[in-house]
């Protein structure tokens, strides 16, 4: 047997030679498969964002409300005593705002 010549049907054959099957790169993907993974790719990405967002805008406004909204507010507390204090009398005057105002008005 010759080994100038040979078919496909000799190609696992070990010790076998012939030339290497050529490669057509535009013909080696197929459309309609790619085009399916494509769209159903975005499919599936439009879905899982759609149900992801508003999971995340849930996740968020539980989070800003724990931080924010039911979180006690100890600085505010403070600095709204020392202006009330400082308006009742215990400034640098000894006065109250009533004092004051009377005194602005005239009486």
């Amino acid at each position: 047997m010759s080994h100038g010549k040979h078919s496909d049907e000799h190609y696992g054959e070990p010790g076998a030679r012939h030339a290497a099957v050529v490669h057509d790169p535009e013909h080696d993907i197929d459309a309609r498969s790619a085009t399916i993974w494509v769209v159903g790719g975005a499919v599936a990405t439009f879905l899982a964002l759609w149900l992801m967002v508003p999971i995340f805008h849930r996740v968020q406004e539980a989070e800003r409300r724990r931080k924010v909204d039911e979180a006690p507010n100890v600085e505010r507390e403070e600095v709204e005593a020392e202006e009330r204090g400082f308006l009742a009398g215990r400034n640098l005057t000894k006065r109250s705002i009533e004092q004051v105002l009377q005194q602005m008005a005239g009486k």
